[in-house]
């Protein structure tokens, strides 16, 4: 028999889009607080029926001028994580930086920001193309630090992997040998995606999270207005 296969590191992305964390919890609290006042079955939001979600939705917060100024209401939260198997064979450096950009454990850089992708945003969104986020630095697309204090070479095997589907992940750059922290995930298997090929180090690809992907890719602008997404897409938490 030959060697065993190496097993594949993965590292996950909570993607929270328009701040819908903030909005579900605001739920959360609302239940909490006027329960009694509003005589809910519960003051605890998941206890409650699907008719009670909807009339607090569309009824009893609209109509809470204390609570309506807060902002939006989200009764039930959406899915919002993306998993990658990496690739450390054929990408062992991005593989290395990205695992411990997703950690944390790092701390701060040379930019003096931590290198964590943490609270980081994906400033760019363009349907059946790539998104793309990473900048930890300047969270526009305009910087990135890498965990190696510079920026560090393409890993040759990576270059040569194949940029042929949707979901593949890999390094955003400046030209060769320019990579930092941002990164980009692709949407198709477009010819403006194949001819990426060779040009960036693909470093993984996602298994799990398709409908994420999908929520982000919505995100988008009309097209020919921007590649920032029109709401906010960030990475809320990683590991």
């Amino acid at each position: 028999a030959g060697a065993p296969a190496t097993v594949r590191p993965r590292a996950w992305l909570d993607i929270d889009i328009n701040d819908t964390r903030a909005a579900y919890q605001r739920a959360v609290d609302f239940v909490e607080a006027k329960n009694l006042a509003y005589s809910l079955t519960s003051n605890r939001l998941e206890e409650l029926g699907g008719s009670e979600k909807k009339r607090i939705k569309e009824q009893l917060y609209p109509n809470d001028y204390e609570w309506s100024q807060k902002g939006r209401l989200c009764m039930k939260m959406p899915p919002e994580r993306l998993t990658f198997e990496l690739f450390p064979d054929e990408s062992p450096l991005a593989v290395q930086n990205f695992l411990s950009l997703v950690t944390g454990h790092k701390g701060v850089g040379a930019g003096g920001r931590p290198l964590h992708y943490k609270g980081c945003h994906f400033h760019r969104v363009v349907p059946g193309f790539i998104i793309q986020g990473g900048d930890i630095l300047m969270n526009n697309g305009s910087g990135g630090e890498s965990v190696f204090g510079k920026p560090f070479k393409d890993d040759k095997a990576g270059l040569k992997v194949k940029m042929e589907g949707r979901g593949q992940l890999a390094m955003g750059n400046s030209g060769k040998n320019s990579n930092t922290s941002q990164f980009f995930i692709t949407l198709s298997d477009a010819k403006p995606v194949q001819n990426l090929t060779g040009k960036h180090v693909v470093f993984g690809r996602l298994v799990e999270g398709e409908q994420v992907l999908q929520f982000m890719e919505q995100c988008a602008a009309k097209e020919g207005d921007t590649e920032k997404p029109i709401f906010s897409v960030v990475i809320a938490d990683c590991g």
